[in-house]
């Protein structure tokens, strides 16, 4: 849980174009374990997010704690973060995993992104 807070602490929305980072399933419920991943759901602009950019900036954070697990625990893996994507859409419509989100069981946990600097 405390990786996924320091991520969205670092993760400039307003450059990736992002409105908001959350976390749900067992890092949020703190029950994972060395072979649990990270489940982050994160609500894009879809007009002003580059989601090549945005999905390689992810991809760094997921190697890396990936090398860290392995380290620590000596399960392998080829990525640490499971990253769903979500527009207005999906959270109008209810769809995809925007339905995490104000769920009335197991909701996601909004995280705090880093502040805009003005």
């Amino acid at each position: 849980m405390k990786m996924a807070e320091k991520i969205a602490a670092e993760l400039d929305g307003k450059r990736f174009g992002v409105k908001g980072m959350y976390v749900f399933g067992s890092t949020k419920n703190a029950v994972s374990g060395p072979g649990s991943d990270i489940d982050i759901i994160v609500h894009i602009d879809k007009e002003k997010c580059n989601l090549t950019n945005l999905n390689t900036w992810f991809e760094g954070w997921s190697l890396c704690l990936s090398e860290m697990n392995y380290l620590r625990t000596g399960y392998k893996s080829q990525g640490l973060i499971d990253l769903h994507i979500i527009t207005d859409d999906d959270i109008k419509n209810k769809s995809s995993y925007a339905v995490k989100i104000g769920a009335v069981t197991d909701a996601a946990r909004m995280l705090k992104l880093k502040p805009t600097s003005n």
